[in-house]
């Protein structure tokens, strides 16, 4: 939030993962959708357009009705001359509500493909498989219908998460998966410089 201020953002993208498990609760998804109240009254507060997906880690929708914090699952979102593009899900792995096969993921993206051009970011919890996907034990947890997708239409950035191992740059992709770290990561659509700014 610091650097939405400090750096005179236009937007913040959130992709996935953006729940915690607070104590004092009778199930996780009541916990969760306290927390999802909590943050969706901070991010309105932030006065920049906040785009998000949820990721295999969330067990309850933000739903926020807030006019600044939108989801953009299966949805695009305008924002200057730049369109934004979000899908949520990735592969089981948790068997959380935000997890599908990649038969339906690859089924869910085709409606996506004719939004997605040189002036769109894509937005996905799941890393295209192969790039910045590290999971445990060197096995990789990317969604190949997501890499076929990005291969067949170009975008001009690729933002995700889930992969924690993976946080970084690999040309025009960007994992932000921060696991739990103090981290934001400010890119600059316009010459597609970028930085990593580390909380204390």
């Amino acid at each position: 939030m610091a650097a939405v201020h400090e750096h005179h953002l236009d937007a913040m993208i959130l992709a996935g993962d953006l729940l915690g498990y607070p104590d004092g609760f009778k199930t996780p998804e009541e916990a969760q959708r306290h927390e999802a109240q909590l943050l969706t009254k901070f991010l309105d507060s932030a006065g920049v357009p906040i785009l998000y997906i949820m990721g295999n880690d969330d067990l309850v929708e933000l739903g926020s009705a807030a006019g600044r914090v939108q989801s953009i699952h299966n949805r695009s979102a305008e924002l200057g001359r730049f369109r934004f593009v979000g899908y949520q899900y990735s592969l089981p792995f948790m068997g959380g509500v935000f997890e599908k096969p990649e038969a339906d993921i690859e089924i869910d993206l085709a409606p996506l493909a004719p939004l997605l051009d040189s002036n769109t970011v894509f937005v996905s919890h799941s890393p295209a498989l192969g790039i910045l996907d590290p999971g445990f034990g060197g096995v990789r947890i990317g969604s190949s219908s997501i890499r076929r997708l990005l291969e067949v239409n170009p975008v001009r950035a690729h933002i995700h998460g889930h992969s924690h191992a993976g946080y970084g740059r690999e040309l025009n992709r960007f994992n932000v998966a921060s696991a739990g770290q103090l981290r934001t990561m400010l890119l600059d659509l316009e010459t597609m410089d970028h930085q990593v700014l580390l909380g204390t």
